[in-house]
């Protein structure tokens, strides 16, 4: 059994991302990822998620920090992303490449990464849209259209999942939970529950045409018939009116009912462990990569547009209630405050139109 501290394939997926799946090494950006000739579904991998201060203590190991926990040695903080020769190298010379200059060359790639696509949005050039599939699959992909309420995409590449995740989603269909049946699409800034399981067939161009079929849009309640609730401050407490516990209802109590939705964690309530967003998982995986606004936009998609279906009463609603489609969010700033995250959401909302708002989003560390 190996004593090795590795990193769990989301990590490994998550750092790779950030690099853009090229090569971290200064002056290096090869690619590192491609099409294999062994199968159409093939694809040739020669990057790694080497570790900055080593897996594992032992001969040759200089780079091994015994203080360090198991968590702090498997965290994405201590991954970066090389091509097999440069991860070959830094661990044959490990006196030339130290833990400080790993990390700064992992700064440096992640921030050309980041300018870079910073460019081609501004310059207008096309860039790509996240779609997911149910929980496990996201990819970029371009909407074809809508006929005979089947959504019709353009798969080009997968993020999260690959073809057999797809295809073993839709095997098992049947047995997936309705939560779990939803497609989300960041170019419409809209999504549907699956009506039924999706297909996938090899396109001319190297690529796959899913077919997703889908219910008609969610009902949504205009914004002026939130139900009441308890006001809370900026702060995140219970406000007082006259010696009262302060209520808000309606349009009033809409930022109030986006913050509470939004902060609250998938899995965190015992009673009801489909409900609530990734958010937090989303933060801890991508900080600081311009990806993280667009996965952060599918949750909020999967908030505004999925029905959710309360296990006890069997009542079904959108949790976001009022909100028809999502422009986007922003995250303000790098780094929450006591565990809350400054973001402007831009939304579409029942009776409101458009409407864009600041407020804070609790991230659990």
């Amino acid at each position: 059994m190996s004593n090795r501290d590795e990193f769990s394939p989301r990590t490994k997926k998550a750092v790779a991302l950030r690099a853009n799946y090229q090569c971290s090494f200064r002056n290096c950006s090869q690619p590192t990822s491609g099409p294999s000739d062994e199968s159409p579904e093939a694809v040739n991998m020669t990057g790694k998620a080497a570790h900055i201060h080593a897996a594992a203590s032992g001969r040759g190991a200089r780079r091994y920090l015994a203080s360090m926990t198991r968590e702090k040695r498997t965290h994405i903080t201590n991954a970066i992303w090389l091509c097999a020769t440069h991860a070959d190298l830094i661990d044959r010379d490990e006196v030339t490449y130290t833990a400080d200059v790993l990390h700064t060359m992992k700064a440096e790639h992640e921030a050309k990464c980041a300018e870079r696509q910073r460019h081609a949005l501004s310059s207008g050039e096309p860039s790509p849209d996240l779609i997911a599939i149910g929980p496990d699959i996201v990819f970029v992909g371009t909407f074809l259209g809508v006929e005979n309420e089947v959504w019709s995409f353009h798969l080009k590449s997968f993020f999260d999942g690959d073809v057999h995740t797809l295809i073993t989603f839709a095997d098992h269909y049947d047995q997936t939970t309705t939560n779990d049946r939803y497609i989300l699409v960041n170019e419409l800034g809209d999504g549907r529950a699956l009506r039924a399981k999706p297909s996938v067939t090899r396109d001319t161009t190297g690529g796959y045409t899913v077919r997703c079929p889908v219910f008609p849009s969610a009902t949504r309640i205009s914004a002026a018939d939130i139900p009441a609730s308890w006001a809370l401050s900026d702060s995140h407490d219970l406000m007082t009116n006259n010696g009262n516990w302060a209520i808000v209802s309606g349009v009033d109590a809409l930022p109030q009912q986006l913050k509470t939705c939004l902060s609250h964690q998938q899995g965190e309530s015992p009673f009801h462990r489909d409900f609530g967003t990734r958010f937090a998982e989303y933060y801890n995986l991508l900080t600081d990569s311009l990806w993280l606004d667009r996965y952060l936009s599918l949750e909020v998609i999967r908030q505004a547009a999925i029905p959710y279906i309360n296990p006890i009463n069997n009542q079904q609603y959108t949790p976001l209630l009022c909100v028809e489609r999502v422009f986007g969010i922003k995250i303000l700033v790098n780094t929450p405050t006591k565990n809350w995250l400054p973001v402007r959401v831009d939304l579409s909302v029942k009776g409101l139109g458009r409407w864009q708002h600041d407020l804070s989003v609790c991230i659990p560390p």
